[in-house]
């Protein structure tokens, strides 16, 4: 039943997302509305982890047009909301042992951002095909908890994003970062909790994102991600009021977040690292306020020591893929 509460919540975001955009294109073409809800294990955690993103803003195109895939919006574009630890249906996986004849995921979907402090939805038990639950951690973003049955802040719980979450740059190689965040439900969650991918983008030529699936969200397409990172919008479940005493929307847009690296001054300073991170890694240069890229690649990889240290949770299956860029 928590399952069905959560998914039909998702369903009725997307409707007020579709709504909303509707209202959006005669007013401000520049911009797309992509809500995201993250599922939650216990009662869906009602947008579990994901946040409903504006595109990135892009040069506002002539009067009349309505963007096309290649415009973007606002950085931070709200995708729609993860379930924070949603309890999904049966996993349907590839069989442990078989390498799958192609390890890649179908391009050109948006790379959108969201924080909105719930407790991802990977973070509850359930999945048997990962080691462990991702961690999440108390209200203070640091103390990390070991129980994955602690309810999410979302909830009215005392479990929220670990600030370690954040998405950050090898110390050897500047083209390379680290990311978690969210991948559409409708892929089917046990599939995808815990993965890695190694990710380019069409605006960044020669960077490398190497993301965990952590969390998830009804989304409208399903060759998206929706990367954790502070920020971005809060989306629906917004619980960083709770967490850190953030306005009652988040910082910024509700959905889409700050409007430019400036703005990170505004969140909390554990939070401003992961924050200036989306304006000086992931915006290339003629997009300085930021932007949603558009996935080049996006094929499945081990996922790295350095990122599952911090999220605690390994798929039972990496032994079928290549080692991670370096």
């Amino acid at each position: 039943m928590q399952i069905l509460a959560h998914t039909f919540l998702l369903l009725a975001t997307s409707l007020l997302f579709l709504g909303a955009l509707a209202e959006d294109v005669p007013s401000s073409p520049a911009k797309r509305h992509s809500k995201h809800r993250h599922h939650g294990q216990r009662g869906h955690h009602r947008h579990h982890h994901h946040h409903h993103h504006l595109d990135l803003q892009e040069k506002a195109p002539p009067a009349g047009k309505i963007p096309q895939k290649e415009d973007h919006a606002p950085t931070g574009v709200v995708p729609p909301a993860p379930a924070t630890g949603a309890a999904p249906s049966p996993p349907v996986g590839v069989p442990f042992g078989d390498k799958p004849a192609n390890s890649c995921e179908p391009t050109g979907g948006m790379a959108t951002q969201y924080w909105d402090c719930c407790k991802v939805a990977g973070a509850w038990p359930g999945n048997p095909n990962v080691t462990r639950p991702v961690y999440s951690c108390a209200k203070d973003g640091e103390t990390q908890l070991e129980s994955s049955n602690v309810l999410s802040g979302c909830q009215g719980g005392t479990a929220f994003a670990c600030n370690k979450h954040q998405p950050f740059v090898s110390a050897t190689n500047p083209m390379l970062a680290y990311a978690v965040g969210a991948r559409p439900h409708q892929l089917g969650i046990y599939n995808f909790y815990g993965a890695c991918y190694s990710i380019t983008f069409k605006e960044l030529p020669g960077k490398t994102l190497v993301f965990q699936a952590v969390n998830t969200g009804e989304y409208p397409k399903t060759n998206q991600i929706d990367i954790q990172v502070p920020g971005g919008g809060v989306g629906i479940e917004n619980t960083c009021p709770m967490q850190w005493g953030s306005p009652p929307d988040g910082w910024g847009r509700r959905f889409g977040g700050i409007f430019n690296r400036n703005e990170c001054s505004k969140l909390p300073q554990p939070l401003q690292r992961g924050c200036h991170w989306r304006y000086d890694w992931l915006a290339p240069a003629d997009h300085p306020d930021g932007i949603n890229p558009t996935i080049a690649s996006m094929c499945r990889v081990k996922c790295p020591k350095i990122l599952t240290d911090l999220t605690g949770s390994t798929r039972l299956d990496e032994a079928n893929y290549p080692d991670a860029p370096q």
